[in-house]
């Protein structure tokens, strides 16, 4: 999938903006605070509905305005699509998503326009719990087929719901609950549980690759209540059975796949406890690599890719490596220094800052590398 127009209209700092950026690899350099994340944003506010940053739709639109405006413009293998999201400061009326020129009435008509994001915040996946570990999972598998993101939404409907009766100490509607959970949970565990088959193998060939050492065995693992299980549903009823009195008193659901998590090991060893912090930075980044692997296998192309401020946080070694592995696909990288993408071969670089956008000069691009134009 390739971006030819990306247009926001008061969107955070932005007045209007149109960028189209070429194939290849376009870099936005700026100062921290020049709105250069903001542009990612709304790129993956386009693809999936939500910022990759925030929870809270009124904090991406200019302050002073009433509504804020994103459409992206795109190529895929099946042709042009356009989509669009209309935020709104008023608390009563909801975001609109339109897909080519049509109001969306579900946000799982957005999936399909894949993109992966590369952040710093992205070593949460190997430091925090486990919730970070599933969004990462329910993020990509909704991005690679609707059927996920609607099983998981039915999912989570009959979760609040169930945990709403055992709130209220309600026992006697909790068997025709467990069914409804036991159903919804079946297409998720079978998804997730083949996905982290496939992302295990990607992302150990990545972490070696990346890491540059052979010894470092890199490995991940579904790990879930039902990760072995052959008739799910029938395993998920009895295990709500089983904990139907612990749920009782502590009023809430205790079996399921809303407490899956990714197990993540380095040499056998959990990586959380024992890895450096360079370790699961290399952890990280092969993990969401192994998600760009997976997203290209589904879909028959490769998706976006977005690299906010990753650079940085690289040793040259591997800067080089990860810029070597995402150069078939259209992507855009953020940084503050130019110096930090030497090797990247852009095809573009653009210069962000006060809320406005501009092409750097060969002269200027040359003099902020130490070359001579």
């Amino acid at each position: 999938m390739r971006i030819t127009a990306l247009r926001l209209r008061d969107f955070r700092g932005y007045g209007q903006v149109l960028l189209a950026p070429p194939e290849g690899v376009t870099v936005l350099v700026g100062e921290n605070g020049a709105g250069k994340t903001n542009l990612l944003e709304a790129v993956h506010l386009c693809c999936l509905g939500r910022s990759h940053r925030t929870s809270n739709d009124k904090e991406m639109i200019r302050q002073g305005q009433e509504t804020a405006a994103v459409q992206l413009t795109v190529e895929r293998r099946d042709g042009r699509h356009e989509v669009g999201v209309r935020l709104y400061e008023n608390a009563r009326r909801r975001k609109v998503v339109y897909v080519n020129g049509k109001t969306a009435s579900r946000l799982g008509e957005l999936m399909g326009h894949a993109t992966v994001i590369f952040s710093p915040e992205d070593l949460a996946l190997v430091k925090e719990g486990p919730q970070a570990r599933r969004r990462f999972l329910d993020m990509l598998l909704s991005q690679e087929q609707r059927a996920y993101f609607y099983a998981l939404q039915t999912y989570m409907t009959a979760l609040k719901q169930r945990n709403a009766l055992l709130k209220q100490g309600d026992a006697r509607s909790l068997p025709a609950w467990d069914e409804q959970l036991a159903a919804a949970a079946a297409p998720v565990v079978r998804l997730r549980r083949t996905a982290c088959e496939q992302l295990h193998k990607w992302a150990a060939t990545h972490y070696r690759y990346i890491g540059g050492r052979e010894e470092e065995v890199f490995a991940l693992r579904y790990q879930s209540a039902l990760a072995q299980s052959e008739h799910v549903e029938q395993d998920m009823l009895a295990g709500l059975r089983a904990c139907r009195e612990e749920e009782l008193r502590r009023q809430t659901t205790c079996f399921g796949p809303h407490r899956d998590d990714i197990d993540l090991t380095l040499c056998g060893t959990p990586i959380k406890a024992f890895g450096s912090q360079g370790q699961m930075r290399t952890a990280a980044l092969s993990m969401k690599l192994a998600a760009f692997d997976l997203l290209e296998a589904s879909q028959g192309e490769p998706p976006l890719l977005l690299l906010d401020d990753v650079l940085s946080e690289l040793d040259p070694d591997r800067r080089r490596r990860l810029i070597a592995r995402i150069g078939r696909a259209q992507a855009l990288l953020t940084c503050t220094d130019q110096a930090d993408f030497i090797g990247a071969r852009p095809a573009c670089v653009l210069r962000v800052e006060n809320g406005s956008i501009r092409e750097t000069g060969a002269e200027e691009h040359a003099a902020e590398k130490g070359e001579t134009p």
